[in-house]
């Protein structure tokens, strides 16, 4: 193959390298809507991710959340009632009622 040949070919494969790049990146962000929260009485939902959660009266949390953020699994949320928790993605962490300590 000359060089202009493989210049061409090399324009080619990197134009639709880039689309398929697009493609994926336009994917990836239609994917993250649509997910249906509701939350009710207290209760807490999240459409994705939810490093710490907290509910209750006097707690204190004194160490930081390791977190780790993933995609939201489903695309409907529904907690209902005090102290209950939901989240399409991961939880790290829930405490829940009164004066806790952590």
């Amino acid at each position: 193959m000359d060089l202009a040949t493989a210049d061409r070919l090399g324009s080619v494969m990197g134009a639709i390298g880039g689309l398929i790049g697009l493609m994926v990146s336009v994917w990836a962000l239609a994917g993250s809507h649509g997910v249906l929260v509701k939350a009710q009485g207290g209760a807490v939902a999240s459409g994705g991710h939810v490093g710490r959660i907290i509910t209750g009266h006097g707690n204190r949390a004194t160490h930081p959340v390791v977190s780790r953020p993933s995609a939201p699994a489903s695309t409907s949320v529904h907690a209902s009632g005090a102290g209950s928790t939901a989240a399409a993605g991961d939880i790290g962490e829930v405490i829940t009622g009164d004066e806790n300590r952590t």
